[in-house]
């Protein structure tokens, strides 16, 4: 990753979302590490921290520490997804909340759920909560549970799409199932017209977090009305961002081309984040294997 474009994407976690607007934010995922450390310093006995990995409002991508019991949640107006970062717990989802109270901000809160499912968790597990939805996490006795989590704004199912049939949502993806995953998003990428196989590890319409298999010929892509986040799962490649797309072809919602010219190589690993916010250029491509999560957010 160049020195120059790494200083800019520090800069940027705290910067205005004008700034954010005009170039990618990366975050290596040593940044995510000390992230992780300053939450827990900054718990003081507490059971749960969170501090931001990505803000490019309206939407903060942050890191949850927990090691110990919190209150369950439910979010009226906005569903939630979260990655599994590190140690393991339990996420209990729907039932009813127990000793509701509602918070200024619409949020509700209770002390417990009861009728709940619980879902035993672990690094790289990821899941998303519907809206109106309660929901508890709680580290395994004696661990951390360390956690990536994204508000995104949903207040009801989406119109469907003339000609297409509506994608089933779901609702949780376990780590263990995804080498298998992965190969067979890599026999795809072998006949992709676009370069890459793709398969759904987490969906609820009209959010997809989306399996990438990237190859050696990247395709650039440019997203009128979306911004999108991106977690390195697997493997190292470059992601071109800025610049100019080489023959552009408009798609509708998304313009197309064969390269990009005058944009910054950014290589990314295992771990490492990055944001594209709608409207810049950006191609993604590698010489091995480049295994990307990825989320499109309007």
């Amino acid at each position: 990753m160049k020195p120059s474009f790494l200083a800019a994407g520090i800069l940027l976690l705290t910067a205005s979302a004008a700034a954010a607007q005009s170039t990618a934010i990366v975050v290596s995922a040593e940044q995510v590490e000390q992230i992780k450390q300053s939450a827990r310093a900054a718990q003081a006995g507490r059971p749960s921290m969170a501090k931001p990995i990505i803000t490019a409002l309206p939407y903060e991508l942050d890191l949850d520490h927990r090691t110990g019991r919190t209150p369950a949640s439910l979010h009226p107006v906005e569903a939630e997804v979260m990655i599994v970062l590190d140690g393991a717990g339990t996420v209990t989802t729907g039932g009813a909340l127990v000793n509701a109270t509602t918070a200024v901000n619409g949020n509700i809160s209770g002390s417990d759920i009861a009728g709940g499912t619980p879902q035993h968790v672990v690094k790289g597990d990821m899941l998303i909560v519907p809206q109106n939805v309660p929901h508890m996490m709680n580290p395994d006795a004696g661990g951390v549970l360390v956690l990536a989590a994204l508000h995104l704004p949903r207040t009801g199912e989406p119109p469907p799409v003339a000609g297409r049939m509506p994608a089933a949502p779901k609702l949780i993806h376990l780590a263990a199932d995804l080498p298998a995953m992965i190969e067979k998003t890599k026999a795809a990428s072998a006949t992709s017209p676009r370069f890459f196989g793709g398969d759904t590890l987490l969906s609820l319409p009209p959010y997809r977090v989306g399996l990438e298999y990237r190859t050696a010929k990247g395709i650039a892509s440019v997203h009128k009305n979306d911004g999108e986040f991106m977690l390195v799962l697997e493997g190292e490649g470059v992601i071109v961002a800025g610049g100019t797309v080489v023959n552009p072809k408009d798609l509708g919602a998304n313009i197309d081309g064969d390269a990009i010219e005058g944009g910054t190589d950014i290589r990314m690993k295992k771990g490492d984040w990055i944001f594209v916010p709608k409207g810049l250029p950006h191609l993604a491509r590698t010489d091995g294997t480049f295994v990307l999560a990825t989320l499109h957010v309007p």
